[in-house]
Parts: C-alpha cells; sequence; structure tokens
C-alpha cells in the first residue's frame, strides 16, 4: 500500500505545485456530463469522445484492476495584464493563450508523471490530455479544486491556470482526498458566459461547453474553418477569455472543507 503523504511528497520534488489522490471508482454523471454532451452534439467533429466514452468515465476499463487515481497540477504563468473582465491583455498580446506560450506541457507533465512512478515504483499509466480520462474531472474527484461554468478545473490557489496529469495505478494508497463541490462558487457569478462572444459556454444546468462555438477548437490542434461569424477577439491559438473574466483567477481564496 502507498502512503499517501509520500506520493504527495515526491509529487513536490519532482515538480509538481499540488497533488492529490481519489480511488479509481467510476465518475457520475452528475460530476462528469459527458453522455449528455455528446448527446447534444457539443462535441463537434471529435469522434474520439465517443469511442472511449467508457475509459473517460471508469479509469478502470483504462487500467485492468485500477484502484487509485493519482493526480497532479502544474501551474503556469497567467496573462499579465488583463482587466479582470474577459479582455485580452495588452500590449505584448500576440494571440497565442497563455497555457501554449511557455513550454509544451504535455512533454513537460509526462517526464514528472514518469519520474514520480519510476520513485515510487508502482505500475500504472501516466496520463496528460491523450489518453482517455478526463484530466479535470479527476483532479476535482481528488479534491485539488472544482469544475468552473467554463468547464475548466478551478483550484484555489491557481484559479484555472493549470495543467493536469495523472498515474493510474493498481496500488492502493493509505488515504483518499476528499471530492470538492463547489457549485455554489460559480452558480451565481456568469462571468465566463458573459466573457464569451460565441456563447459557447451553457449559462445554466450542468457544467458544458459547446466546441463549436469555441475559438480553442478551431485555433488548436487541427486547424478548422473558421465559421464566419465566429468572433475570437484575435486569437490566433487557444482562448482565454472566460479564464481572464473568472474572478477566482484574480485572486487567492480559501476552501471551507
Amino acid at each position: 500500500m502507498l502512503n499517501s503523504d509520500d506520493v504527495k511528497r515526491i509529487a513536490f520534488e519532482v515538480g509538481f505545485d499540488d497533488c492529490g489522490i481519489a480511488r479509481a471508482d467510476a465518475l457520475t454523471d452528475e460530476e462528469y456530463p459527458l453522455h449528455e454532451w455528446i448527446r447534444r452534439g457539443w462535441h463537434g467533429d471529435l469522434q474520439y469522445m465517443e469511442r472511449n466514452a467508457d475509459k473517460r468515465m471508469d479509469p478502470r476499463l483504462l487500467v485492468m484492476g485500477a484502484r487509485s487515481v493519482i493526480c497532479c497540477v502544474s501551474a503556469y504563468p497567467p496573462p499579465t495584464s488583463s482587466s479582470g473582465e474577459g479582455e485580452r491583455e495588452t500590449p505584448e498580446w500576440d494571440g497565442v493563450a497563455a497555457y501554449a506560450r511557455t513550454r509544451e506541457y504535455h512533454k513537460d507533465i509526462k517526464k514528472m508523471l514518469f519520474a514520480l512512478q519510476e520513485k515510487l515504483g508502482i505500475e500504472g499509466k501516466c496520463c496528460c490530455d491523450t489518453v482517455p480520462i478526463s484530466d479535470k474531472h479527476w483532479a476535482a474527484r481528488a479534491g485539488l479544486g472544482w469544475i468552473g461554468r467554463h468547464t475548466l478545473l478551478v483550484t484555489p490557489k491557481w484559479g484555472s491556470w493549470v495543467n493536469l496529469g495523472e498515474i493510474v495505478t493498481v496500488e492502493e494508497c493509505s488515504e483518499y482526498s476528499e471530492f470538492s463541490r463547489h457549485p455554489d462558487f460559480c452558480s451565481k457569478c456568469g462571468r465566463c458566459v458573459a466573457a464569451c462572444p460565441n456563447h459557447a459556454i451553457a449559462p445554466d444546468g450542468p457544467s458544458m461547453l459547446n466546441v463549436t462555438r469555441c475559438t480553442a477548437y478551431y485555433t488548436t490542434h487541427h486547424q478548422r474553418e473558421l465559421p464566419p461569424d465566429l468572433d475570437t477577439r484575435g486569437y490566433t491559438r487557444g482562448c482565454d477569455l472566460c479564464q481572464l473574466a473568472c474572478p477566482f483567477n484574480q485572486k487567492t481564496i480559501t476552501l471551507n472543507k
């Protein structure tokens, strides 16, 4: 059995900013409304989301005999001169979202995950974005934050300016983190909804994003032809508008557990 305190300590040693551990039970539809999102067609042409929906909900289908999901946070520098009301930064702003400016996070996080796995001496699968597992929903399950109205993980210290990675392992841990349930933080806000010029964010109900109305969908990964009515606000890779509007990206808060 893994000692949870040791796991977190070593996660910090290899370079992560935070770490939590969740039991490898299936996510619920309340936690992750994946099936409803697909039913609405809000996944666009991301057919792989349909093919691997079962694995995204249940890590035991990804790693046979999985017992634990070790979730890690790596913060990245936020924009430095935004108004906090959803406006882009100036004058150095170059049309590139903050996550893509400083590093290739997939490589960095995978490297740290492999280092963590080696130091722990465990079997499992290292995951970062390209593996069929929902990074942000597992991070919420592991107590590292909550899913905001904009569908991103919001952490108490870094807001949503974070990249995520996991190790799905067959090892049991001595203690598991508490699932973060904080829908009240976003229920009366709506700033991210108002900040999106293309109405991509569901204003109520489960937190969902219509990717076919999201600038990042068209300007990252495979470049897609922009709809004539899509307002990119000058973004050429990704988009930060909903994050710039989020009040939790303007200050550090303390969760009440």
